[in-house]
């Protein structure tokens, strides 16, 4: 990692490296991940946690995107010598 990136890009990488890690990890990994779930009073198990660490990343990179367009649409009309 850059240290001069900003840290609001850090949140969607760890989000895919959880998910990519509980999505390959052994059964008995998923045994334990279940377990500790329970304990929460979560029943979806491990295949839950999975879809909800990459629903939230997605969710992070769209709620990005228009900021991005604006920001893009802005430098656009500044760039233009309207």
């Amino acid at each position: 990692m850059d240290p001069s990136e900003p840290h609001d890009d850090l949140l969607p990488t760890i989000l895919s490296i959880c998910e990519d890690f509980f999505a390959h990890t052994s059964p008995a990994v998923h045994r334990e991940l279940d377990t500790l779930l329970k304990a929460r009073a979560i029943s979806g198990g491990p295949g839950w946690l999975i879809d909800m660490l990459a629903l939230t990343r997605l969710r992070l990179q769209n709620a990005d995107e228009p900021a991005r367009t604006m920001a893009a649409d802005q430098s656009a009309v500044k760039t233009r010598g309207d």
